[in-house]
C-alpha cells in the first residue's frame, strides 16, 4: 500500500505506518502498549452531527437516541451528548450511566426484554421518555410499580413487524421467531392492561425495530410503513393520539474494505458485512418517508449504534508468534475473543491491515489467529469451515451436483475468509489494526485465560490523547472476595 492511500476517513499512512487522524498509531501503541484500543473524538463527532443532521432534513421533529449498548464509556457519552443527541438504554446500569454522562431523564428511551422491578422503579421515578414495553407481562409490572410510586409512566409498545432485516440471524430482531416484541395477540392484551391502569400508564408511543446491519432500504421503508397502520389502530384503541413513533436502528457500516483481486473477495461473501449507501443517509431517507406518513406533530425517534460508533474505533495488536502450516503461514496475535467476541460469537468480519508495513503490498494470504488456549480463537470460520468439510463430503457422493449451487452453500455455511491479506514480511513485533472495532468491543471485553481488558485512547478534536479505560492491572483479575482471601493470607 503506498503512502498516500487512506481506507477511511481519518485513516492513512505516513512513513509506512498506519495514521489515525494524523497520529502514528505504531507510535501510540510503542507509548500505551498492546493489545490498544484507539479511537477518533473526530470522526465520532462528524457520524453524530451527520445522524442529526439527516434525521431533521427528513422530518422536523426527528430525533436521534444513541444505543449506548454499543459503547457505554463515558468519555463517548459526552461526546455524543455535546452534539445535541439523547440516549437509548438497556439495563438500569446503562440508565445510571446516561445520567452520570449528563443526560436529562426526558431524553433517555428504556429498553429490553427483562426488566426488573427495580431498574422499572428507577425509570419511573427519574421520568424518562419513555420505556420501550416489550411484553403485556412487563407493561403489568411496569403498571404495578407506577401505582405504587404514586406516578404515571410513560410508555411505548415495542410490536413485531414481521420484517427479517438485519444481516445474520442473530442480530435479525423483527420477527416473532425472535425474543422481541408484542404479536397481535399480545398487544391487545397489553392495550387491556393500559385501559384498566389509567392513573399509572401513559401510552405515549410505539417502537419497532428491525435487526442490525440492515442493508437494505427497504426493509426501513417497510417498517415505516408497518408503524404508520400501527399507530393508526393503536391510537384507535387507546382512543388518544399517540406522541412519537420509535423506528429504532439497525443502520449499517461497511466493515469490508474491499480492494480488486483480494482474497477476502474470492475466499469469501462478505456481503453481511458491507454497506450500499452511508447510514445517515439512509436514515435521511426513512425520516422523509416517515415525515409523509405520520402527522408534522409526530416525533419520530431513532436509534442507532453500530453506525455511529463502529468507524470511529480500530484495535491494535502484536504479531507475537508465527510458523507454517504446509506452505500456509500463520501469524499469532495479542488479541482474540477476550477482546472482541463478536468475532467468534455472531463470525464478525473486521477488515486487518499491517500497520507497521503500510509501504509494502498486502500480497500474502495469512490464517491468523489470537493467544487464547481455545481452538475456537480464530479469525476465521473454523466452525463453519469443519461443517464445510462434512457437508462436502457427503454432497460429494451426490452424482452431478451444481457447481454454483455448491459454491453458494459454501457462502452461507463459512461466513469469513480463511485467510487475511498482509505483506509476505509481515513477522512478530509488527502491529496488525483491525479496523471498524468502536461498536460493542469495549462492551464485550473480558478477562479469559487471565487475560487482562486493553487499554482504549481517543484522539482528541484537538489531537490530544485521551484514556477511556486504563488497561487491567494483575489485581483487577480478583473480585472482592477474592481480595479479601489475599488480604486474610
Amino acid at each position: 500500500m503506498n503512502t498516500s492511500t487512506t481506507l477511511s476517513a481519518g485513516l492513512g499512512s505516513a512513513a509506512g505506518h498506519l495514521t489515525l487522524d494524523g497520529h502514528d498509531l505504531v507510535e501510540l501503541a510503542a507509548e500505551h502498549g498492546s493489545p490498544l484500543f484507539v479511537f477518533s473524538e473526530r470522526r465520532l463527532a462528524a457520524n453524530a452531527a451527520s445522524f442529526r443532521e439527516a434525521a431533521r432534513a427528513g422530518h422536523g421533529r426527528a430525533r436521534i437516541f444513541f444505543a449506548s449498548k454499543a459503547c457505554s464509556n463515558l468519555h463517548v457519552l459526552k461526546v455524543i451528548r455535546a452534539q445535541g443527541l439523547d440516549i437509548e438504554i438497556n439495563s438500569g446500569g446503562e440508565l445510571w450511566k446516561a445520567l452520570q454522562a449528563g443526560f436529562a431523564p426526558r431524553q433517555i428511551v428504556f429498553n429490553g426484554v427483562a426488566k426488573s422491578v427495580a431498574e422499572i422503579r428507577e425509570a419511573v421515578t427519574q421520568g424518562i421518555q419513555a420505556i420501550n414495553v416489550d411484553s403485556a407481562c412487563e407493561l403489568a409490572r411496569i403498571a404495578e410499580v407506577a401505582t405504587g410510586l404514586d406516578r404515571k409512566a410513560t410508555v411505548s409498545l415495542r410490536l413485531v413487524p414481521g420484517i427479517g432485516g438485519g444481516a445474520t440471524a442473530g442480530i435479525q430482531t423483527g420477527s416473532a421467531a425472535s425474543k422481541f416484541g408484542m404479536t397481535e395477540d399480545e398487544l391487545r392484551t397489553a392495550i387491556g392492561i393500559a385501559r384498566d391502569n389509567p392513573r399509572a400508564i401513559d401510552v405515549a408511543g410505539l417502537h419497532i425495530h428491525i435487526g442490525s446491519q440492515v442493508l437494505d432500504i427497504v426493509d426501513f421503508a417497510q417498517g415505516v410503513a408497518f408503524a404508520a397502520d400501527a399507530a393508526r389502530r393503536l391510537a384507535g384503541a387507546m382512543g388518544s393520539q399517540l406522541r412519537h413513533v420509535n423506528l429504532g436502528g439497525g443502520y449499517p457500516i461497511d466493515y469490508t474494505h474491499r480492494q480488486q483481486g483480494s482474497n477476502q473477495v474470492a475466499q469469501s461473501d462478505l456481503s453481511a458485512f458491507a454497506a450500499p449507501e452511508a447510514a445517515p443517509s439512509m436514515l435521511g431517507e426513512v425520516a422523509a418517508q416517515a415525515g409523509r406518513q405520520f402527522a408534522a406533530e409526530m416525533e419520530i425517534f431513532f436509534e442507532p449504534g453500530r453506525s455511529m460508533v463502529g468507524d470511529c474505533g480500530l484495535l491494535l495488536s502484536r504479531v507475537e508468534s508465527q510458523r507454517y502450516r504446509g506452505t500456509t503461514p500463520w501469524l499469532y496475535l495479542d488479541a482474540g475473543y477476550n477482546l472482541l467476541l463478536d468475532s467468534t460469537a455472531t463470525r464478525w468480519y473486521y477488515h486487518m491491515v499491517n500497520a507497521s508495513r503500510m509501504a509494502e503490498p498486502a500480497d500474502t494470504a495469512f490464517r491468523v489467529v489470537g493467544p487464547l488456549c481455545d481452538s475456537a480463537d480464530c479469525f476465521f470460520d473454523v466452525e463453519g469451515e469443519y461443517l464445510w468439510k462434512a457437508v462436502k463430503a457427503r454432497l460429494g457422493d451426490v452424482a452431478g451436483a451444481d457447481d454454483a449451487l455448491l459454491d453458494d452453500l459454501k457462502r452461507r455455511i463459512v461466513r469469513l475468509p480463511e485467510t487475511r491479506d498482509l505483506p509476505a514480511a509481515s513477522r512478530p513485533g509488527d502491529l496488525v489494526a483491525l479496523l471498524d472495532t468502536g461498536a460493542y468491543s469495549l462492551e464485550e471485553m473480558f478477562q479469559y485465560c487471565g487475560r487482562q481488558r486493553a487499554k482504549a485512547i481517543m484522539i482528541g478534536i484537538d489531537d490530544s490523547i485521551v484514556t477511556l479505560r486504563e488497561r487491567d492491572r494483575p489485581e483487577d483479575l480478583l473480585d472482592v472476595a477474592e481480595r479479601r482471601l489475599l488480604d486474610a493470607v
